[in-house]
């Protein structure tokens, strides 16, 4: 795994994260696939950035990025459970990154900043768009596990903090009823089935929450054995008179 630091911030990065580059397969040759997936990794990068950022402001410790598989995870400690509207916060913030990141590419563009640019700067702009700004904004669907799955949990539990998990997973599979035929009629059949698994995958996450926060079971009291016996007492022998 390779490792750095960036803000502070210790980033590692997996050897799954080139799997990243078979997805620019489906678009690019060559070296553009190289080009895609660099603009690919500093796209995902400020997007967990803007999660350890935010998360590292509202006091957490232990921030730290992982860049894996075709995206990443942001993990922190806190020295007591982080309030429900911090967290919505911390979950928005990765695409408001990525948002404002692709935003100012597209401006930039617009602007004739990059006319006249090589083949390779065109790839790694309209690549940087791609997964700044419309996978920013894809990511805020409410879905479980997707940020947008977590802000929906987050801002409910800010009302119903026992009932926020469930309710977000109802949300979650109502999108996945709309979404994944949409999207598969409509030619995406590979984002139907990674929408599938995002949803299966929050799915085990909710068990796996509600077993840890079910109470332990009472076991019904057991019959102790009696205590042993103690020795039968011995009758003196009868006495006969002479």
């Amino acid at each position: 795994m390779l490792s750095f630091k960036l803000l502070g911030i210790p980033v590692g990065v997996h050897a799954t994260f080139l799997f990243i580059a078979l997805l620019g397969a489906t678009s690019y040759r060559g070296w553009d696939i190289a080009i895609w997936t660099l603009a690919a990794f500093v796209s995902i990068l400020a997007h967990e950035m803007g999660h350890a950022l935010v998360a590292r402001g509202f006091d957490a410790s232990g921030v730290k990025v992982t860049l894996y598989g075709l995206g990443g995870v942001t993990t922190f400690t806190h020295t007591r459970a982080m309030e429900p509207w911090k967290s919505f916060i911390v979950s928005a913030s990765g695409s408001a990154v990525g948002i404002a990141l692709g935003g100012a590419v597209w401006f930039a563009a617009r602007a004739g900043l990059f006319d006249g640019s090589g083949s390779g700067v065109t790839v790694f702009i309209n690549s940087l768009f791609f997964t700044s700004l419309v996978w920013g904004v894809l990511n805020w669907i409410p879905i479980v596990p997707l940020d947008g799955g977590h802000m929906v949990q987050y801002f409910i539990a800010i009302f119903s903090p026992k009932r926020a998990p469930l309710i977000s997973q109802v949300i979650t599979w109502i999108a996945v009823v709309i979404i994944v035929p949409y999207a598969w009629l409509n030619g995406f059949q590979f984002g139907a089935i990674i929408v599938v698994m995002f949803a299966f995958a929050g799915l085990r996450e909710y068990r796996q929450r509600a077993a840890a926060a079910k109470p332990p079971q009472m076991q019904p009291p057991q019959p102790k054995p009696a205590p042993p016996a103690g020795p039968t007492p011995q009758k003196p022998p009868p006495e006969f008179p002479i």
